[in-house]
């Protein structure tokens, strides 16, 4: 279980969604999440209607780093 932190970019609410494992594929240009992203109040997100916050980013990072050891 990873749990990442969104901003939906239709309510404009932060959340945390819970994404599972993360890979990240060279040949295309963002993580791919094993589960949706999904806000409390919208629903399920397409990766165009959330983005990383700046904790998001953060915890991704970490998640990228630690695969790398």
């Amino acid at each position: 279980m990873t749990k990442l932190n969104f901003l939906c970019t239709k309510c404009r609410k932060e959340f945390d969604s819970d994404v599972g494992e993360i890979s990240f594929p060279i040949e295309e240009n963002r993580p791919r999440f094993e589960k949706d992203i999904v806000c409390p109040k919208c629903g399920i997100l397409t990766m165009d209607e959330a983005e990383l916050t700046e904790l998001g980013q953060t915890q991704l990072g970490a998640v990228f780093f630690a695969g790398l050891e």
